[in-house]
């Protein structure tokens, strides 16, 4: 028996990696709709494009000094986001769920093996994610850095923008690791979830502001040195600087032994947390009540009580409102969608910060923009359409309680928290009663935008067919950076105009609220007396007609 299994041993791990693997390219953020294979081949495409653009935007220059450790600060950046945005992807597939434990722990089959057989799926799935976004940087950058030595150009990028890379990958999953080891049941499944989000908002705001940083990293250096040591981008940076000096300068060379050792303990954390916890975490994932079992908080129930007797005594728009706010919280596809369009605020409020109170009077719109216009976007794809029959057999009243749920949500949970957590700053850097102002104009100006955005929406959130390829993707993204900077800087001029006659500012509120009642009513009107939900996006007709009739 003991030569038999030997003899097994090897097809048996051989057969697990492939199982493992492929279910790294499973997930529904990969694959939303169903197609991994051609997800995954569209998202290596993808990933290696910017490393070869920008590569080639910079070789006619032939970088020196401290242009050239910017340069390099890019690519270093680019590498650990796209490592860290795989992982956050994978956040539920660092380990095996309750249906690799169910399916695999009744097979004779070592936890070990299991192990085993997950690191080495997780190794190649890493590294063959690491080649191709770092490839064609690698391939071009003998050209832009000004040195004469090639292969020691060649094998100073390739070794700094790897480890650049496999640190961010090791540090997120150590953070998982981590969170897996000393949290249990519903703490750990709502903490993840929370964790998870604020990487994938922090990944984008690093993208985002990764040029800025790059051409920052000499005055960092000359005025404050500490701060090198705050950011991981910085660690690698002054890594790749002690491997071939561009400016030798001495904080940031230091920092190549800095990064060394975070190299080191990232690893040491992922393995630590990965072997000793792994068959603890098996126990526990078959022991732990499901998500969809466990009941809301006390402060929850009550929030939910008041929102009933309320804003939602219709039954049919208090079950709309608490679907699309389940449907969030447990879609993973949907929650890091709305959190890419979190980051890209995050990284223009830092942009903000710096232009003084001008800057953060246009903050509170421009961030009301991205947050209306993200839900937007968000509701149009659904989240599992087979279970959409659900409610085509609910609907026998007409749309019109449904449409309004999805608005007092946005109200409710979208719009009132934005200007609750920017209240504190308004009153930090202005005067309270201009503070106020800022605030009940923001509200306003968002309730407005938030009526023309779901102007002619006939849908439940989350629940009709989306049709993607009939979106003409260009257009939509010149006229969606339109309406962003015409908005923004439109509705700040008004604001800077209402701040000194009280006089306008109360007419501009009875405008606002006759404004909305006028898109409301158009808006029913537009959906006639009867209106219906739409749960398929029409598709294009396959044989087009030229409208030609004969008398």
């Amino acid at each position: 028996m003991e030569r038999q299994h030997s003899s097994q041993a090897p097809g048996i791990f051989g057969t697990l990696v492939r199982h493992f693997f492929g279910r790294f390219f499973d997930t529904e953020s990969l694959s939303p709709q169903g197609e991994p294979e051609v997800g995954v081949t569209q998202a290596l495409g993808i990933l290696a494009t910017p490393g070869a653009f920008f590569v080639l935007v910079f070789r006619p220059l032939t970088l020196t000094g401290w242009n050239l450790v910017a340069a390099r600060y890019m690519f270093i950046s680019f590498s650990m986001t796209v490592m860290g945005f795989l992982m956050v992807f994978e956040w539920n597939a660092l380990f095996p769920d309750r249906r690799d434990y169910q399916v695999l722990t009744p097979l004779p089959v070592r936890l070990s093996t299991l192990f085993l057989a997950k690191a080495a799926a997780l190794a190649i799935f890493l590294g063959i994610f690491l080649l191709d976004v770092n490839f064609f940087s690698v391939l071009l950058w003998p050209g832009v850095d000004g040195g004469n030595d090639f292969f020691g150009i060649l094998w100073a990028h390739v070794t700094a923008v790897l480890a650049s890379g496999l640190f961010a990958a090791l540090a997120t999953a150590a953070l998982h690791g981590l969170l897996i080891t000393f949290l249990r049941g519903w703490l750990y499944r709502r903490v993840s979830v929370a964790v998870q989000t604020i990487l994938m908002a922090l990944l984008v705001m690093n993208l985002f502001l990764t040029p800025l940083v790059a051409f920052r990293i000499p005055w960092v250096a000359a005025h404050h040195p500490d701060w090198l040591y705050w950011f991981p981008g910085f660690w690698f940076s002054g890594f790749y600087e002690n491997i071939r000096p561009a400016t030798h300068n001495l904080p940031l060379r230091e920092l190549g032994v800095f990064a060394t050792r975070a190299l080191w303990c990232a690893a040491t954390l992922f393995l630590l947390t990965f072997l000793p916890g792994y068959r603890g975490h098996a126990r526990r994932v078959l022991e732990t009540t499901p998500p969809a079992t466990a009941g809301p908080g006390r402060l929850r129930t009550a929030f939910d009580r008041l929102l009933g007797r309320t804003l939602l005594r219709n039954p049919v728009e208090y079950a709309v409102f608490h679907f699309i706010s389940q449907t969030i919280t447990r879609s993973l596809k949907h929650r890091l969608f709305l959190a890419t369009y979190g980051g890209f605020g995050a990284a223009y409020e830092v942009m903000t910060f710096g232009s003084g109170p001008s800057g953060l009077m246009i903050l509170p719109l421009t961030l009301s923009f991205l947050l209306v216009s993200g839900l937007r976007a968000a509701f149009n794809f659904p989240a599992e359409l087979s279970a959409n029959w659900t409610f085509q057999l609910s609907e026998i009243n007409g749309a019109q309680a449904y449409l309004a749920a999805t608005r007092k949500w946005i109200l409710v949970c979208a719009i009132l928290p934005l200007f609750l957590l920017m209240a504190p700053m308004e009153f930090a850097y202005f005067p309270p009663a201009a503070a106020l102002f800022h605030l009940a104009y923001g509200i306003t100006t968002s309730v407005l935008l938030m009526e023309v955005m779901f102007f002619g929406f006939r849908k439940v959130a989350f629940t009709c067919a989306h049709l993607p390829g009939k979106v003409n993707l260009v257009f939509l993204g010149v006229m969606y950076i339109f309406g962003f900077s015409a908005y923004s800087s439109t509705m700040r001029a008004l604001e800077a105009r209402l701040t000194h006659s009280p006089v306008l500012a109360l007419a501009f509120f009875a405008l606002a609220g006759a404004l909305y009642i006028a898109v409301s009513r158009s808006g029913r009107k537009m959906l006639g007396p009867n209106p219906v939900l739409d749960f398929e996006d029409p598709a294009e007709p396959i044989v087009r007609t030229l409208g030609l009739a004969t008398r």
